[in-house]
């Protein structure tokens, strides 16, 4: 009778194999998933406000930013920085801001993980309590958004978004 069930058993081994797999996969894919939504709470956010327009300024940027604000606003030659932040773990379920003030806010509130390592962001743009823009997007690791903010002064605002992965 036992070596009637080791017959079985050798005659179902693929059926019991493929089980066991199927029993295995979401625990290994869940505790994968687990791991990378760990490293990208870990992540820091860089957030600046920058004043873009064609008079000089006392406060240049750095030359690597502003080519990018050149390349990416070419109707602007110069770009002062009016504040930045710089914040470990922002990436939970709750609102966060980048360089607050009384006048214009930009927040931001994590909404996951997006293919390719990006977070989903929802973005609110607020100028004395009203909120003037509402927007849907991924940011991904070293790739800053640049967003074309409202006129001030005798120029432009620009947020700059960006995730330093933690080397």
């Amino acid at each position: 009778m036992n070596m009637m069930f080791f017959l079985k058993f050798e005659i179902n081994r693929p059926i019991f194999l493929g089980i066991i797999a199927w029993v295995l996969l979401p625990a290994v894919l869940f505790s994968q998933e687990k791991k990378t939504e760990k490293s990208y709470h870990n992540n820091t956010f860089w957030g600046a406000l920058i004043y873009a327009s064609q008079d000089k300024t006392d406060k240049p940027i750095n030359a690597k930013l502003s080519s990018k604000l050149k390349k990416a606003f070419p109707s602007f030659q110069n770009f002062e920085l009016l504040g930045q932040h710089t914040q470990e773990n922002v990436f939970k379920e709750y609102v966060n801001w980048v360089v607050p003030s009384n006048e214009i806010n930009l927040g931001f509130e994590s909404k996951g993980l997006a293919e390719g390592g990006g977070v989903k962001l929802l973005l609110k743009l607020w100028r004395k309590k009203k909120v003037i823009l509402k927007s849907d997007l991924i940011i991904y690791p070293d790739k800053p958004i640049l967003i074309y903010g409202p006129e001030w002064k005798e120029g432009h605002l620009i947020f700059v978004l960006e995730i330093q992965e933690k080397k």
